[in-house]
């Protein structure tokens, strides 16, 4: 008997560890084999259709490095996704009459035209290159969707996309061609292509914008990238532009609603977040805005804020006005009274570093503290309290009189 149930859990668990890692998929598009990375997660029942997140590499990289680096798992079990990791196909650029070849790797076809004069051993040339566009990257990736639709149990009305670099590039492209089944995107350090920009998308479609503003591999303010000696070049629109791309189209307002995240590590970076709410078919568009960022894909255990924390809850239209990530959540206080009208109250030990913030992200207040806070200066609204003590502690207050 204490063999059979020995047995029974040993299985179990070398079931549960293979649940554990994503499955390689493989079809057949375009005359081209293409694989893709599935993880479904263990709670997932045909009885109820489950949300599916596509997340799409950079340049030159691979399905299991961006899985490895995102690293879902807990993610898809915890919120019940499907998450989907496809593979781009390698490109090499040839220059013309035999001046070389340039592997770039695996590149997704993403709308990317470059025209350009450069200098190449001496010699004048014009730069006029398309990336990898003898692929069809849009139709794998619908196909792919289509494939799981008949395997799984898909939500319709939750189809996300979300990719880095490159992949934040193919992200627009899917969004401006095939927004009729996509519900929302995000975009990290890759913006709308040259090629995608001067083109009117086919729906409307909820769009996060993610960049850093020292992004020195692809420029927070036009979009240029470098190779090697040669560049900068265009490639596509900025992060404002592209923000404003998708805003103008789906007609949200033209003021943001802007959310200071609050500056919870030493890391020389603040974020914050610009939203254009009230879209046509209730759209929306954000630009979250890094700064001081690099062409890095920041997570809560290191940073202020967590990525694929924030990137769901703009999926999901859970942001708060003063978002903090979930691993930062441990870290709120509980302050009194609240609402306010005079003073507000922390429960700290000694003295303390407060900073409070209004809903614009202004910094209203400023100042050292035994615990006691004079807020009657301040109108009444909602402020977002930073208390450094010695580690960093967050409350939200009210003041109302």
């Amino acid at each position: 008997m204490k063999k059979l149930i020995f047995t029974l859990l040993l299985g179990f668990i070398i079931m549960t560890l293979r649940a554990q890692q994503p499955v390689e998929k493989t079809l057949v598009w375009d005359g081209l084999e293409r694989h893709y990375l599935e993880y479904v997660p263990t709670s997932y029942s045909s009885g109820n259709a489950a949300p599916v997140m596509f997340c799409l590499h950079g340049m030159g990289d691979h399905a299991a490095d961006a899985f490895n680096a995102i690293n879902p798992i807990d993610f898809a079990e915890a919120k019940g996704w499907i998450m989907v990791f496809p593979q781009a196909v390698d490109w090499t650029y040839s220059l013309p009459m035999n001046l070389g070849n340039f592997p770039m790797g695996p590149s997704w076809n993403a709308g990317i035209h470059v025209d350009a004069p450069v200098m190449f051993m001496g010699n004048p040339y014009v730069l006029n290159v398309d990336v990898n566009p003898d692929v069809d990257d849009t139709g794998f990736l619908i196909k792919t969707l289509q494939t799981l639709e008949e395997a799984y149990n898909i939500d319709a009305d939750s189809v996300f996309f979300c990719g880095f670099s490159l992949g934040g590039f193919m992200s627009h492209r899917m969004a401006i061609e095939h927004g009729d089944v996509i519900n929302s995107i995000a975009a990290v350090s890759g913006n709308v292509g040259s090629a995608m920009s001067t083109l009117t998308p086919v729906a409307n479609v909820n769009v996060l914008q993610i960049h850093g503003t020292a992004d020195t591999v692809v420029s927070y303010d036009s979009a240029s990238v470098s190779y090697g000696q040669y560049g900068p070049y265009n490639v596509g629109l900025g992060a404002e532009a592209s923000t404003e791309y998708w805003r103008a189209f789906n007609h949200c307002d033209s003021q943001a609603v802007v959310e200071l995240y609050p500056d919870t590590h030493p890391d020389s970076l603040t974020f914050e977040m610009h939203s254009f709410l009230n879209g046509d078919n209730n759209s929306r568009v954000a630009l979250l805005k890094v700064n001081n960022g690099g062409h890095y894909w920041y997570d809560g255990e290191h940073n202020d804020i967590d990525y694929l924390t924030e990137i769901y809850r703009f999926f999901t239209n859970t942001l708060d006005v003063t978002g903090v990530s979930e691993k930062a959540k441990e870290n709120l206080l509980s302050v009194f009274p609240n609402p306010a009208s005079d003073f507000i109250m922390v429960p700290i030990d000694g003295s303390a570093e407060v900073r409070l913030f209004d809903l614009t992200g202004n910094e209203v207040l400023h100042e050292h503290t035994q615990g006691r806070i004079n807020v009657s200066m301040l109108p009444n609204g909602f402020y977002f309290l930073n208390v450094s003590a010695p580690q960093q502690h967050h409350a939200k207050v009210v003041i109302s009189r």
